[in-house]
């Protein structure tokens, strides 16, 4: 078991460390079974929040079983054992137990909270949601039903549209490019089987990372964990995922009738293990990622009013990086928009920031840090995160720090070697005016019919 403290002067999460009523530090957990969780606990509150994910998720529907993986997060609350569905989701509420399951591109997500006193009944719940799920015919076809129903939606909302073309275009046949919720074709062809094989393939303990705040000690957690994750299977087959190679530049145009545009722009980017990635996030922050007081937005929304909102961010997976710029606008602007984000990605390219500006980027971005922590369930969820970043148990008490030493040095060179307008792939959903040049347009209707199956 090791020890990190969340904050040197332990006001983090606003608690005194010494006071028995306030998160103090990070503790690594194993179970008798080897199920390993981190732990930051406090009986300030009687709660218990576990965030945990399996390795695997979206990336791991075959082709032709698009939606698999989500499709199973929807039933395991569901019905499971000798529990219906009806019954199961009246013991969830009665007992005010929270349970939910997502399905990200590269794991199963899932988190737990309920209130100490309901601890044992909810760690039953969730094993035998994990290990007995019934995928009964009613449920089935009902949560069938509600994703086909979002799958309609998404496909009259040109922003998804946009985010679906514009990873297809980034990603290929990659199955990070893979659609969420698949295709009303390939939901349609899923089989119980199918969500089965899912289950047997990818809740195992040696693919599970588990974290953990609230009311509960360590000596407490380790049988909590075997309790909750004791009967799954103890290895399995590792998700497998190809390599990616980024395209060549492109231009494409999504043929949308609608009254704006959508304007979404892509080059590589950073790993989240990089050396310099706390000198690429300050950077970012100064050109698109810190709002209203940032370069795109102070330079194409505000002194030109090009544009309605703009903003840019890191796209981060294990095997693909990319930093990316979204904006809507009139189609009108969306040749002088695109002039004037080059123009500013060349300016911090050559010319980098300034030490004011890096100052009020740093003060923003550490100031804000402890906001993403306020909750039980926050400080869990942020727990999960620095295990699959692989960030360390110091990571809550070192972050600002690793912040605070990055200087104007720092940021121009990660600016100079990783921003270039050259190498910046375009797609705008909408109807650009003739003078945007693209190598590629596609019809929208392409996109709906696909997803639609018609």
């Amino acid at each position: 078991m090791t020890t990190a403290f969340l904050s040197p002067s332990g006001t983090a999460l606003g608690q005194d460390a010494d006071s028995g009523n306030g998160f103090s530090h990070v503790e690594t957990v194993v179970s008798d079974q080897g199920v390993q969780a981190y732990l930051a606990s406090s009986d300030f509150v009687p709660v218990v929040s576990i965030n945990f994910a399996f390795d695997g998720g979206i990336e791991t529907d075959p082709a032709g079983k698009e939606g698999r993986a989500n499709l199973v997060t929807t039933l395991l609350d569901e019905g499971a054992g000798d529990i219906r569905s009806q019954e199961f989701q009246r013991r969830l509420a009665d007992l005010s137990i929270s349970m939910r399951f997502s399905a990200g591109i590269e794991e199963i997500n899932g988190t737990l909270y309920t209130t100490k006193e309901h601890l044992d009944e909810a760690l039953d719940l969730l094993a035998l949601a994990l290990t007995e799920p019934r995928f009964d015919p009613e449920p089935v076809e009902r949560m069938r039903d509600s994703v086909a129903g979002a799958i309609r939606s998404n496909t009259g909302d040109p922003g998804w549209i946009g985010r679906r073309a514009f990873l297809e275009r980034v990603l290929g046949d990659h199955p990070f490019a893979r659609p969420s919720r698949g295709t009303m074709e390939s939901l349609m062809a899923l089989e119980v089987d199918d969500l089965r094989q899912f289950i047997e393939e990818r809740f195992t303990r040696d693919a599970l990372t588990v974290a953990v705040a609230g009311d509960i000690t360590a000596d407490e957690l380790g049988p909590a964990l075997d309790r909750a994750f004791g009967d799954l299977p103890a290895s399995g087959e590792p998700a497998e995922v190809p390599d990616w190679e980024p395209p060549e530049p492109f231009s494409t145009v999504v043929e949308w009738q609608g009254p704006q545009s959508i304007l979404m722009l892509a080059q590589a980017g950073i790993s989240r293990d990089h050396p310099d990635y706390y000198a690429a996030l300050v950077m970012n922050h100064i050109l698109g990622g810190g709002g209203f007081g940032s370069r795109l937005t102070e330079e194409v929304r505000e002194r030109r009013g090009l544009t309605y909102g703009i903003g840019s961010g890191f796209y981060n997976t294990d095997v693909a990086n990319l930093l990316m710029v979204n904006s809507s606008l009139a189609h009108g602007n969306v040749v002088p928009a695109l002039d004037l984000i080059r123009q500013e990605w060349a300016t911090m390219r050559e010319d980098g920031v300034t030490q004011s500006e890096l100052d009020d980027a740093k003060r923003y971005i550490t100031g804000s840090f402890p906001l993403q922590l306020t909750s039980t369930r926050d400080l869990s969820s942020m727990l999960l995160s620095m295990q699959l970043q692989n960030l360390g148990e110091d990571y809550i008490r070192e972050r600002n720090a690793l912040i605070q030493a990055v200087t104007v040095e720092d940021v121009n060179w990660i600016a100079n070697s990783l921003l270039d307008p050259e190498a910046l792939s375009v797609l705008v959903v909408g109807q650009p005016p003739e003078e945007f040049s693209a190598d590629e347009t596609i019809s929208a209707r392409e996109i709906v019919d696909r997803e639609l199956g018609r």
